[in-house]
């Protein structure tokens, strides 16, 4: 008699996904919303969004698509905003930052290059500094010495 097969042991909750949501998260979106929003009309979290879209290239296509059209959106809403003259055009850039950053984002980047765009040449300095206060020390120790009492009037002279 032969032993019945194991049924693979699973652990934690089961997932929520469902192969609707591919459809559902284009629509919504499509009208310009977040995927936290979206995660939060179907009741998960956002990580849990990007998680189902890790484990599952349908969904991550949807997701994608979804992004795309979401930036259509903000876009056609700041083009009215242009076009008619009213609206928030600050909240529609603000939006469009949010939805395609690498399209919209203000990046400053600053390059630091040392002569004929190579790289910058640093030198090590501590050795004159050790330097300076050996010669400041001895001068010190000079004219205290040479004024007998250590004291000097405001020319230098000792009085003598």
């Amino acid at each position: 008699m032969m032993p019945k097969p194991r049924k693979p042991v699973t652990t934690g909750r089961p997932s929520t996904y469902d192969p609707a949501y591919c459809d559902q998260i284009v629509d919504y979106l499509s009208n310009g919303y977040s995927v936290t929003a979206f995660a939060g009309s179907i009741g998960v979290a956002r990580s849990t969004v990007y998680k189902w879209a890790d484990e599952h290239p349908l969904f991550s296509d949807a997701l994608k698509t979804g992004q795309a059209k979401s930036s259509i959106w903000w876009e056609d809403c700041l083009r009215e905003i242009v076009i008619g003259g009213e609206g928030n055009a600050t909240a529609a850039i603000f939006g469009l930052k949010n939805r395609s950053a690498d399209e919209w984002r203000e990046k400053v980047v600053n390059e630091h290059t040392g002569e004929g765009g190579g790289p910058i040449q640093t030198e090590d300095v501590t050795h004159g500094a050790e330097s300076f206060a050996r010669k400041m020390a001895m001068l010190a120790a000079r004219s205290v010495s040479d004024s007998g009492d250590g004291e000097t009037d405001a020319s230098g002279d000792d009085g003598a």
